[in-house]
């Protein structure tokens, strides 16, 4: 006899909906509970988002921030000696110092270009060339000279192969400074440009790890090997401290060019691809083009110090030669632009570069960028407070704290909704969160204790208030820009130590590790996850329980369905 529900009547069938609708309360509770609990987690994780943004705009403002936003600084261009002339642009960071200098430029850095002196029948047609010459460089590395003014130092310089994975330092002069760091010695080299450039990093178990940074000298008569085709010698004696200004180890190092391998089946516009895409030492880059049947070299870097060069170095032609970029004592036939640095003085400072744009070691906290209209004329840089700054910060910093402030009153209420009946939020039963909104307002508003020499001591001062009907911060623009521009430091120092008090409450809450709001949500996890399990549980406990009432239903249908039979063949005897 069948025993699934299909085969039990409408009677016994109800029996078996009916008790497994009462058996599965326990489910229907645990799933409102699993819906509480997974509410509740939303809640606090939005609070913790939140939160954590007003802890951003509070970190932007405190003492311990990386970035100076309450300090910022603008540059502007003012007074040019020719109407509408650009003359430079430049960009300030809290470092650059309020006042106004005269900036005036006599030239500007230029790239080397060189070409052919006359022009090919073809550009596009076999050469019928053959040979291979350098370019960017010379045949091989080389020293063209070297100082060694303390021997006990340095004693010299010299040549090595590169490491594998670094690049050749560029043709240039570099020094060797050092310096005398609390009783250690200590070595960097740097640029014709007085940069630092990064080599090899000593004794690293790493070959290709380099640094530009400082490195002590090592102990004796040591050679070190930059990576990058340049070694020097230390003396090993009484150290001599010195820098590219005076005293220092110097060397003019030459760097191996990119070898290009003309062949007969090569057109101009073939070797003009060929150069472009040749292996240079830094710096020393070159590109080629065509124009007007010529070939023409340009240095894709400015400078008197990036000056390119050419020359033959194998095979059956001189192809530069043949294609009149070199004349016939290997010089450049057609100089169509010489190398030259970028000229120019600050309050009549004569200064000297060899770019033009991105120049951050001119004027202290400055980026001073020359414009190409700037030779022959003169401008003013104006920098100062830059006050905009101050005021986008602080209105992110309200905005985030009336967004977390609000979230958190809501979830943490307890409302009336009728005679006796009450809603509560999800944070209602937090104790941590329900004086939270009391707390931060207090670290806003409260006065600082302790600053000296203004008369600030209360974000009120700065125009920052509490609203005492809604209990949201609000910012009044005009007089937070007024306490900066009239005291800028001790509005500074006033906001440092509100920013500080609100960051330390705020990582109670945030921290990713031990914070109130982490600790809450894995609590609610670890909730949700044995609630699931419960449930599961259950689920399979009822399909086992319906399984079963079905069988036994099933056998009680079948045997009153007998008993049926039976008292049907009994009648009939009768």
């Amino acid at each position: 006899m069948a025993t699934d529900i299909a085969a039990i009547n409408s009677f016994f069938s109800s029996l078996v909906t009916d008790t497994l609708q009462n058996e599965a309360k326990p489910l229907q509770r645990l799933s409102m509970d699993l819906q509480k609990l997974e509410t509740r987690k939303s809640v606090y994780s939005s609070a913790g988002t939140r939160l954590s943004s007003l802890l951003t705009s509070v970190n932007n403002l405190a003492t311990d921030s990386t970035t100076n936003f309450l300090d910022q600084r603008t540059a502007a261009v003012s007074e040019p000696s020719t109407t509408a002339a650009a003359v430079f642009t430049a960009a300030a960071t809290d470092q650059a110092i309020a006042g106004s200098q005269r900036i005036a430029v006599t030239s500007l850095a230029k790239a080397h270009s060189v070409g052919s002196s006359t022009a090919l029948e073809y550009s596009d047609q076999q050469l019928g060339l053959s040979g291979v010459f350098t370019v960017g460089g010379a045949a091989t590395r080389s020293i063209a000279s070297s100082t060694t003014p303390y021997p006990n130092t340095v004693t010299g310089f010299s040549t090595a192969d590169l490491t594998s994975g670094l690049r050749e330092l560029g043709s240039d002069s570099y020094y060797l400074e050092v310096r005398n760091n609390s009783s250690t010695y200590e070595y960097r080299l740097v640029n014709s440009q007085a940069q630092a450039v990064a080599i090899r990093k000593y004794g690293s178990a790493s070959a290709t790890e380099t640094t530009s940074a400082w490195q002590s000298v090592p102990a004796g008569q040591v050679t070190v090997d930059s990576g990058r085709g340049l070694k020097f010698t230390f003396g090993g004696g009484s150290y001599t401290v010195g820098s590219k200004a005076s005293n220092a180890a110097s060397v003019a190092y030459i760097a191996k060019g990119a070898s290009i391998t003309v062949t007969t089946a090569n057109t101009l516009a073939n070797i003009a691809t060929l150069i472009s895409r040749g292996t240079y030492a830094e710096g020393n880059e070159v590109t080629a083009g065509v124009v007007d049947r010529r070939l023409i070299l340009t240095a894709n870097n400015s400078g008197t110090h990036r000056a390119i060069r050419a020359s033959h170095a194998s095979g059956t032609d001189n192809i530069l030669e043949a294609v009149k970029v070199l004349d016939g004592g290997g010089a450049f036939s057609n100089v169509i632009q010489a190398p030259t640095n970028a000229a120019f003085s600050v309050d009549g400072v004569s200064v000297t570069r060899s770019q033009n744009a991105g120049l951050t070691d001119v004027i202290s906290g400055v980026t001073l960028n020359l414009a190409s209209d700037a030779v022959g004329k003169s401008a003013t840089l104006v920098i100062t407070r830059d006050n905009t700054a101050v005021v986008a910060k602080l209105k992110a910093l309200v905005a985030e704290f009336n967004s977390a402030n609000d979230y958190v009153t809501t979830q943490s209420a307890v409302t009336k909704t009728a005679d006796k009946v009450f809603s509560s939020g999800a944070l209602a039963g937090d104790s941590n969160f329900v004086g939270l909104r009391r707390n931060l307002i207090t670290d806003l508003q409260s006065r600082v204790s302790g600053l000296t020499g203004t008369g600030f001591s209360q974000v009120g001062d700065l125009g920052v208030t509490i609203n005492t009907a809604t209990l949201t911060a609000t910012l009044d623009e005009a007089k937070l820009t007024a306490a900066f521009s009239s005291d800028p430091s001790g509005a500074k120092a006033l906001m440092n130590a509100v920013a500080d008090r609100l960051q330390v409450r705020l990582k109670t809450f945030t921290t990713s590790t031990k914070g109130i709001v982490e600790a809450s949500v894995k609590g609610l996890t670890a909730q949700i996850s044995d609630v699931n399990t419960r449930i599961s549980n259950g689920k399979k406990t009822l399909l086992e329980r319906e399984t079963s009432l079905k069988t036994q239903y099933g056998r009680h249908q079948a045997e009153i369905m007998k008993l049926i039979n039976t008292q049907n063949s009994l009648s009939k005897l009768a």
